[in-house]
């Protein structure tokens, strides 16, 4: 798997695309859904290097969370939404917005897991001159067969995984402030820390939230993933974008608090096509470039050719101004949840 860094990096790559379930280091699934877990009182960029933030967050927790017992992590119909975007490879580019949730469970070697199955909406973009690439156009939807079923379960504070017909940690949550993020099957990343830790409301229980340091996901929310989503990578990778769009039980969402209606990808997608069209001027753009048909509190990314986000702000209004100045010549493409624009910048 893979994921896109948020600097800009001149190379020319050759991408993977196999499924999300397959080998590590390989995109298969197609961006981010921007973010909308906090809304700022004014414009701010988010993040154009991993992640490391110009205040921390306040440690409600203290400096370790270690005090919270485990809780049910997998009851209550979770659900996932999931958005990501890919160069697959580029200059096609994959948008895919998609959910998981639990079906039943399995029995291996007298262990109980849990199968999470995945099911959602991919569009193709062509970023370059016409003609369009093979296989590069139009939307498709997918149920579970397209990427079989993972095997999950609790074990205390962590979440593991079972693959390659082995038992592995998928994330650890009983962190203290400080304190090294173990390797686990998405994270290939020694360097990963915790730098704040908090707590959210998940149902009827709170829970941990830890602020990640030199990482590609801002968060770890226990019980639920990284903001990057459940199985997607922590690490940084080249390829790929990832984001947590939705987390909630049943019907009802819980993270982040502002999120309306449920996680379910169809109603996600039919409430944002009631919104008004991106509108990108002036395109070509040479330094500042005026983006509208946006809500106030809306998180934007601008993605290079190969699927790589290069911007990252939040709006406050209903307009925002994008500084393109720094940015080579080349097709962009600016994201709002599931809707894109194409942008070009001349030099």
């Amino acid at each position: 798997m893979a994921q896109s860094p948020v600097a800009l990096v001149a190379f020319v790559s050759t991408i993977s695309t196999s499924v999300l379930f397959g080998a590590r280091g390989q995109c298969s699934t197609p961006f981010v859904i921007a973010h909308k877990s906090s809304i700022l009182p004014h414009l701010h960029v988010l993040s154009q290097t991993p992640h490391a933030p110009p205040y921390p967050l306040v440690a409600h927790l203290s400096s370790s969370a270690s005090t919270i017992g485990a809780q049910d992590y997998l009851g209550n119909d979770p659900l996932w939404l999931v958005g990501s975007i890919c160069a697959v490879p580029a200059p096609c580019i994959a948008n895919d917005f998609y959910n998981y949730y639990t079906v039943g469970d399995s029995v291996i070697d007298n262990v109980t897991w849990t199968k999470v199955a995945r099911e959602g909406v991919v569009t193709y973009m062509w970023q370059a001159s016409p003609p369009v690439g093979p296989g590069c156009q139009g939307m498709h939807s997918y149920g579970p067969a397209e990427h079989g079923v993972q095997l999950i379960r609790q074990e205390g504070r962590s979440l593991r995984i079972w693959v390659d017909d082995a038992d592995q940690l998928l994330f650890d949550f009983d962190l203290t402030l400080g304190q090294t993020l173990p390797l686990t099957w998405n994270n290939w990343n020694t360097d990963i820390t915790v730098i704040a830790v908090d707590s959210v409301l998940i149902g009827t229980e709170m829970r941990a939230r830890f602020e990640l340091g030199n990482s590609w996901a801002q968060y770890l929310i226990e019980g639920v993933g990284s903001s990057n989503g459940l199985f997607e990578p922590i690490s940084n990778f080249f390829d790929c974008g990832y984001g947590l769009d939705c987390f909630g039980l049943g019907s009802q969402s819980y993270y982040p608090t502002n999120w309306t209606g449920g996680c379910l990808v169809t109603m996600g997608l039919n409430d944002i096509k009631g919104n008004e069209a991106i509108t990108v001027a002036p395109n070509p753009a040479t330094d500042r470039v005026r983006i509208s048909g946006i809500q106030a509190g809306d998180a934007l990314t601008l993605h290079d050719g190969f699927g790589r986000v290069v911007l990252q702000v939040r709006s406050n209004s209903t307009k925002t101004d994008l500084d393109v100045s720094d940015l080579p010549t080349g097709v962009y493409t600016v994201a709002i949840g599931d809707r894109r624009e194409r942008l070009v910048v001349v030099r």
